[in-house]
């Protein structure tokens, strides 16, 4: 079996584990020590909330990305109609989409299709995926920035996301731990394309000393991806070929740093705009991090199931769920618009408080969140 008809069956095999399997992680993703601060006179009315937010230049509906999950199969299969159905639920409702990896489509050709959802979704701000590992020095097949503009032009994206994925690729039967030289090629990348480069983790969340080098190479975003939601080890405890590696999975499921602790370290050492995503599952979670400085929160797994039967309006509804849920949740703080929830009072507790003091001067990231890039 060649290497990209390998590549073809793991991305199978990780959708189908994702949609059979519970393959969350078993620690929260932070945000239940993080408190808004209730007003019983909060001065505005319920239905002039703007909910509209700026993310790379391009104006949104909502604060909401569904960020990338799949791709390479053939045209007709699971990942072929996952993705159509994603982009017509997001072009209905003006929000960003991501694409799964790429390196399929690199590999095996004529899985491009899988990706593609321009004849569905014209208008949709797309975004490609590729992974770090392929850009490390001593890659088995190194891409560049050749490979990046495939990946972007092929499907007409609108950005690339550079996803960053040791934990996975570290527990992996057939992982890929090429990471060293990454951010000099990232460097290369960013300067060399006139594209948006988003730098994304896939579920172990983004410290504040990768965030600051990540600013310095010149990426544009960051999607922060931390614990509390899919566990991508989780997935590949699924896949292990024996015990051994079932073991080392296993161990590493919880590995990481939780959402809202990402959020506050790489916001508070960065002005770059953030997505959130990690276990964002609910509207009230998903204001929180709006309140911390993120610039939309991401959602995946929570769409997934609908998205792998075709059911575009069953994707638009899980989202619009959610929208009411942020709504509520800022006309009871206060705020007409995202700009003003980001200086709504915030309270920490617990754990995430604990942490946080020791990192980052608090008083400062409470100033800060609201100094976003757009």
């Amino acid at each position: 079996m060649d290497e990209g008809t390998r590549t073809v069956l793991r991305k199978f095999e990780h959708i189908e584990h994702c949609l059979k399997r519970n393959v969350e992680a078993h620690a929260t993703n932070g945000f239940e020590d993080v408190h808004f601060v209730h007003m019983s006179l909060p001065e505005i009315d319920k239905d002039e909330i703007d909910l509209s937010v700026k993310f790379l230049g391009r104006k949104f509906d909502y604060p909401i990305m569904i960020t990338g999950m799949t791709g390479g199969t053939r045209k007709g299969e699971v990942a072929w109609k996952i993705n159509r159905t994603l982009a017509q639920a997001a072009e209905e409702l003006n929000i960003p989409l991501g694409v799964g990896s790429q390196r399929a489509m690199i590999e095996k050709p004529e899985t491009w299709e899988s990706y593609y959802v321009r004849d569905v979704a014209p208008n949709v701000f797309l975004v490609g995926n590729l992974g770090a590992p392929q850009f490390g020095r001593n890659a088995k097949r190194k891409y560049g920035v050749k490979e990046v503009l495939y990946a972007i032009e092929k499907i007409d994206a609108d950005a690339i996301a550079i996803h960053m994925n040791p934990l996975q690729e570290s527990v992996q039967p057939e992982g890929d731990t090429t990471f060293s030289g990454v951010l000099e090629a990232l460097a290369e990348i960013t300067s060399s394309i006139d594209y948006p480069v988003i730098a994304k983790e896939t579920g172990a969340g983004v410290s504040k000393e990768v965030a600051i080098k990540l600013e310095s190479i010149g990426v544009s975003a960051i999607d922060i991806s931390g614990v509390g939601g899919t566990s991508w080890s989780g997935v590949e405890y699924y896949r292990a070929k024996d015990e051994l590696g079932k073991r080392l999975a296993l161990r590493f499921w919880d590995w990481g740093i939780k959402t809202a602790i990402s959020l506050a370290e790489v916001r508070f050492s960065t002005n770059l705009p953030i997505i959130a995503s990690g276990g964002m599952r609910d509207g009230i979670t998903m204001a929180k991090a709006l309140a911390m400085g993120a610039s939309l929160v991401g959602i995946a797994l929570p769409v997934l199931k609908p998205a792998a039967k075709g059911d575009v309006e069953g994707v638009i509804k899980v989202i619009k769920g959610y929208v009411e849920e942020i709504k509520n949740a800022m006309f009871l703080v206060g705020a007409r618009n995202v700009e003003e929830l980001r200086k709504v009072p915030i309270v920490f507790t617990g754990f995430v408080r604990e942490w946080l003091e020791q990192r980052i001067d608090l008083q400062e990231f409470v100033k800060k969140r609201g100094k976003v890039k757009i």
